[in-house]
């Protein structure tokens, strides 16, 4: 099963539609609501693309919902040392965050550098 958005011109998209209801078999879900981690809001002339929902998610799913927001998520010169004695984290919980953020970081360029640097 594929997804097709299409976006366009209301007139367009119908033409489009046909076209390819007529070679393929797919029927029309109508507006889209949430796709791959992002909620869609639309109007007439406008789109609204957020990811609050999966933010929320990562939050709840990693026990940091009543962590305290800052506005830089880490100093900028800060240099990372490995030290093999401190065993506090489990590797493939580490993995799994910075998997989940790494997707984030699309829609949110102000995180990008710190989960890069963590990754």
């Amino acid at each position: 099963m594929d997804d097709l958005f299409l976006t366009s011109d209301e007139k367009l998209i119908v033409g489009w539609k046909r076209e390819l209801t007529s070679k393929f078999a797919m029927k029309d879900l109508g507006l889209i609501h949430y796709f791959l981690g992002l909620e869609v809001w639309q109007r007439p002339s406008e789109i609204f693309l957020s990811q609050e929902k999966y933010t929320v998610e990562i939050l709840k799913r990693f026990g940091m919902m009543d962590c305290k927001s800052m506005a830089t998520p880490i100093m900028i010169n800060l240099k990372l040392l490995s030290d093999s004695s401190l065993d506090l984290v489990d590797p493939g919980m580490y993995r799994q965050l910075i998997g989940s953020l790494m997707y984030l970081v699309n829609t949110r360029s102000n995180i990008c550098f710190a989960i890069n640097t963590l990754s």
